[in-house]
């Protein structure tokens, strides 16, 4: 493997959930070669809710537009998320995102990977 690697963006394709108002696109994963670092991109669109996940490592996200909640289920808690905002999910804990009147893109992922993130849609 190349200590530096380019990945082209016309080989990364969207994983389409929920009637395709759900989608995960899987940017940086192991695939590539990434062994602690993973990085996908969350679109939902308005009026959305991803099921609960609860992944085994740290989860870090990135809003990159839009607005929406993030509910821990866990602590029966929800927080309000919005452009330029970090999440930071500690492992083990069972979230969901939910979008109300505006779509909501987000930019993370789990460190170390946790192949459970593909399940965020179905």
């Amino acid at each position: 493997m190349e200590p530096i690697q380019i990945i082209n963006s016309n080989e990364i394709k969207p994983v389409i959930h929920k009637n395709k108002k759900i989608s995960l696109t899987p940017i940086l994963t192991p695939k590539d070669g990434a062994k602690w670092r993973t990085t996908f991109k969350i679109q939902l669109d308005k009026n959305q809710k991803t099921n609960p996940l609860s992944l085994s490592s740290e989860c870090v996200f990135f809003v990159m537009q839009g607005k929406g909640i993030i509910f821990d289920k866990t602590a029966n808690k929800k927080n309000d998320i919005y452009k330029d905002k970090m999440i930071f999910i500690t492992p083990e804990t069972l979230f969901s995102f939910i979008t109300l009147e505006d779509e909501l893109t987000l930019l993370g992922g789990p460190c170390p990977f946790d192949e459970n993130i593909f399940n965020i849609g179905d």
